[in-house]
């Protein structure tokens, strides 16, 4: 029985969330302990009290009931009390600390403490957070966190701008690529890395207003990435509980006319978002009011993305304009722009020639010098190639009968034709949709997938799954005009076009679903028309500006000037046949005249600034190294088993995740009635409504959080069976957790992650940390239950506790050791940084000061944070050998 007497401090066993009790009263048989954390009182049976005794060593740090904290220099005990000498931190007095004076709170989570309590975890949770705690390491330490989730296939192009931009200090410029090369993607990119690396903390998003919703989706599926959406409606609504309505949240997407309000403006402007991407950035025109309210937002925000395919659209002037909005400086004088670009022109002979026989150096010094190369990233598709081929087949139609039923009849026999392929199909309005679908289901049994702007987020998410399912999915989609938006299947190569768009962009769009990179098939595009039919007009035309065979990017300004020509053919007002001849003739001469001029202003300095193969390869390679799908699979799988999440496999590639009444925790994003996961990306990217699983995903992140920040597995008894030792013979294996402290901006683990220091003691106190690995130690043990581990922990408790104390040494002069890798690691690679941009800035104005500015004080920075870093007893586990 335990020896009790008033005024000591102890521990619940059971209630350790109670802090230190005090022994208040003993009478015969039973004791009182006061909680003074909780103001509890509670009554224990001396013979029974689930109680521990609390005790500092000479060297600990303690707490004083008045808040202030001491370091024990001596321990005394007088009548069973314990009496404390050490030193005053904030004083550096000599004090004395009866125990019945320390402070209430302790920390309950820490593994002295719980080890103190006779608190254990399982084996295999152990076990658990060792892991957790390396692949925290792993992940802090890759060069591509933040960019191994996006749903999306893994294009060098996208890969190497996402990751040059993301880690720039305060990065201004424009995304400007070719439509189908994935601005959104890479911006997403750029976004989910400085989000998750902590370079960006709060980020606005501004996008037309027709595109909020579909924004809201990508960002979510794509990158899972939960936006709010503010609109005036929503302002408006929130005026009374925000000073300014946009600290309600980090994450926020607005619609682009919301900045002509000036009183969302100023509070937009007011906010302390540190990144800003805009959206169709050529819809904002100079000259107008929505291009100063967004010059205004642009100079308070320190990152700025702008998005446009056609960033020349409006004109060089338009686009001067724009680039002023990222570096009003540097872009100070038209007259002087136009002549720099027309300068640079001429280097483009000599980088073709340094591109084509790999002399990368030299072709880095000669871009160097290129104006907009840091601030326009513009990739075409001539120059990253990997498109598919297109392939056009028409279908003249009898016309003896309407031209739904022909078209319809037509479409079955196609399908008959294809039955092992899938097929797109897409006309302009949801009514021919849904006749279609009743047409296949009623005359011919044929179940089709439809996809129309009738149906909610939800229906379509249904359809686009039940169309892609390999193994019971349908043969069709039948989509109207809003199957040409913001979805892609490219894991389909037919297209059928049921009817022909009046506008060539419009066709571009449709055809775009399936030409895109990624695209493993030549698109067969399949057109139905009755001859001299609207449908057989428009092919014609589409076919003298080559529309089907290749992107189009001349269609608007050809569909301009001659829509109105064009538009008695499509009504059948038309009076002579030859007139429609002269037209193809005219529109075939003009498409010539005007990718001539774009072949010509073609900017291959922009382009080869815009991809590097071989700098974008090494970041591939990266990526390939730290997925690890498999291992991540294990960890989660092994994780949500102790944690009371249900994963049931539905096939090679994917499980159902629901949660259940045993869940230890609450786990974010998991809905009630669960979801579908996998941990492949492929399989992800052909089934979009399941969640793609990453360690940069949400869900990834709170587990490792969950396993390294709480107490799960901070604590273990285990048993082994060793016949080349004593019976009885025990150890103690110690994890230390070290990191630096440092604003969040700074991204110190980029060079020193989290670490993880083990120490192991035998029962004498000596450390055998280089003798034994851990592995090796951690086969030849095995479960023990709960009520022998904690008799085991209070039969060697102070003998623990003082091992514990002991460890303190080793592990800080390992931590001392990893700091000075640090530390040269940090100077040698900023100094480096640094080096580079100030040799670029003097062939190149647009490297502004700021950012060599900023690269000294992080370094000046990271070296202060760097000395003080913070040691922590993670978990402890004892290891008790058994007789043979």
């Amino acid at each position: 029985m335990q020896d009790f007497a008033v005024g000591q401090r102890w521990l619940s066993e059971t209630e350790l969330e109670q802090g230190l009790g005090v022994v208040t009263q003993i009478d015969g048989r039973m004791l009182t302990l006061l909680f003074p954390a909780t103001g509890e009182v509670r009554h224990y049976a001396k013979q029974q009290a689930p109680l521990a005794r609390y005790r500092l060593l000479q060297d600990e740090r303690g707490q004083h009931a008045d808040g202030w904290k001491f370091t024990v220099t001596a321990v005394q005990e007088h009548q069973q009390a314990y009496i404390y000498q050490g030193v005053r931190e904030d004083t550096d007095e000599q004090v004395v600390v009866p125990e019945s004076h320390l402070a209430a709170q302790v920390a309950t989570q820490h593994p002295l403490t719980r080890i103190l309590a006779g608190k254990t975890d399982r084996l295999d949770m152990y076990r658990l957070r060792q892991r957790a705690l390396r692949y925290l390491h792993d992940w802090q330490q890759t060069s591509v966190a933040g960019l191994l989730g996006a749903r999306a296939q893994l294009l060098p192009h996208q890969l190497y701008i996402a990751h040059t931009v993301a880690d720039r200090f305060q990065p201004r410029l424009l995304l400007a690529d070719e439509v189908g090369l994935g601005k959104t993607i890479e911006a997403g990119m750029i976004l989910q890395r400085r989000l998750m690396t902590g370079r960006s903390q709060r980020a606005l998003i501004m996008v037309p207003d027709s595109l909020c919703h579909q924004w809201l989706v990508e960002l979510k599926r794509r990158f899972a990435l939960s936006f709010s959406l503010f609109d005036s409606e929503r302002c408006s609504a929130s005026l009374e509980e925000h000073d300014n309505v946009f600290d309600a949240e980090q994450l926020i997407l607005i619609p682009q006319s919301l900045i002509d309000e000036q009183q969302w403006l100023e509070q937009l402007s007011a906010a302390d978002f540190d990144l800003l991407i805009v959206d169709e950035a050529h819809r904002v025109v100079p000259e107008t009011h929505l291009f100063a309210q967004l010059r205004h937002l642009c100079e308070q925000i320190p990152s700025v993305l702008l998005l446009t395919a056609t960033p020349e659209q409006a004109g060089l002037a338009a686009h001067f304009a724009r680039l002023q909005l990222l570096d009003p400086d540097r872009f100070y004088d038209f007259d002087a722009f136009v002549a720099e670009q027309h300068d640079y022109q001429q280097l483009t002979p000599l980088a073709e020639v340094l591109a084509n026989v790999g002399a990368e150096k030299l072709l880095d010094r000669l871009l160097d010098h290129y104006g907009t190369g840091r601030l326009m990233f513009r990739n075409s598709r001539a120059h990253v190639g990997g498109f598919p081929e297109r392939h056009c087949q028409t279908y003249p139609l009898p016309g003896s009968a309407p031209a739904f039923t022909e078209k319809a009849q037509w479409l079955t026999e196609l399908l008959k034709q294809h039955k092992q392929e899938k097929l797109i199909l897409i006309c302009h309005s949801a009514l021919t949709v849904q006749e279609l679908h009743d047409y296949l289901r009623v005359q011919h049994g044929i179940h089709a997938a439809v996809f129309h702007e009738g149906m909610s987020l939800l229906e379509r998410d249904r359809a686009a799954e039940f169309f892609a399912s390999p193994e019971d999915g349908c043969p069709i989609l039948l989509c109207s005009e809003i199957g040409s938006e913001g979805r892609n299947f490219q894991f389909a190569h037919h297209l059928v076009l049921f009817d022909l768009p009046e506008h060539p962009d419009v066709l571009e769009q449709r055809i775009g679903r399936l030409d895109r990179i990624g695209q493993q098939q030549p698109v067969q595009i399949h057109v139905p028309y009755t001859p001299d039919g609207r449908d057989h007009y428009l092919y014609q035309w589409y076919e003298a500006m080559d529309a089907f065979s290749a992107p189009n990017a001349v269609g608007a300004m050809l569909y301009d000037t001659f829509a109105e020509e064009l538009a008695p053919y499509l009504t059948g007002d038309y009076q002579d046949e030859l007139g429609f001849e002269a037209l193809l003739s005219a529109t075939h001469e003009r498409a010539a005249e005007l990718r001539e001029q774009i072949r010509a202003g073609r900017d291959r300095l922009q382009e080869l600034n815009a991809f590097r193969p071989l700098q974008a390869q090494a970041i591939m390679t990266a990526i390939a190294d730290s997925e690890r799908s498999d291992i991540l699979a294990d960890f989660m799988q092994e994780f949500w088993a102790r944690f009371g999440v249900d994963y049931d496999e539905l096939n090679a590639d994917s499980g159902w995740l629901r949660p259940t009444e045993h869940m230890r925790v609450s786990l974010p994003g998991l809905p009630d009635d669960g979801m579908t996961v996998t941990f492949s990306r492929d399989y992800a990217l052909q089934n979009e409504q399941v969640e793609f699983l990453s360690w940069d995903h949400p869900q990834v992140q709170h587990a490792l959080e969950l396993l390294t920040r709480d107490s799960f597995g901070a604590t273990c008894v285990a048993l082994m069976q060793n016949r080349a030792l004593p019976a009885g013979a025990w150890f103690v294996e110690l994890t230390f957790s070290s990191q630096v402290t440092a604003p969040a901006e700074l991204v110190a683990h980029e060079f020193y992650p989290q670490q993880a220091i083990r120490v192991l003691l035998d029962s004498q106190g000596r450390d055998l940390t280089a003798r034994v690995p851990a592995k090796a130690l951690d086969q030849q043990l095995q479960f023990v239950d709960k009520k022998q581990g904690r008799a085991l922990l209070q039969q060697l408790r102070q003998t623990l506790q003082s091992h514990i104390h002991a460890a303190w040494q080793p592990a800080e002069q390992a931590q001392r050791e990893r700091i000075q890798a640090a530390s040269a690691d940090v100077q040698q690679s900023m100094q480096r940084a640094q080096q580079r941009l100030t040799e670029l800035q003097a062939r190149n104005p647009a490297v502004r000061q700021s950012e060599i500015e900023a690269l000294r004080e992080r370094q000046q920075l990271l070296e202060q944070a760097l000395q003080q870093p913070l040691l922590q007893l993670d978990s402890v586990r004892l290891m008790v050998n058994l007789p043979a």
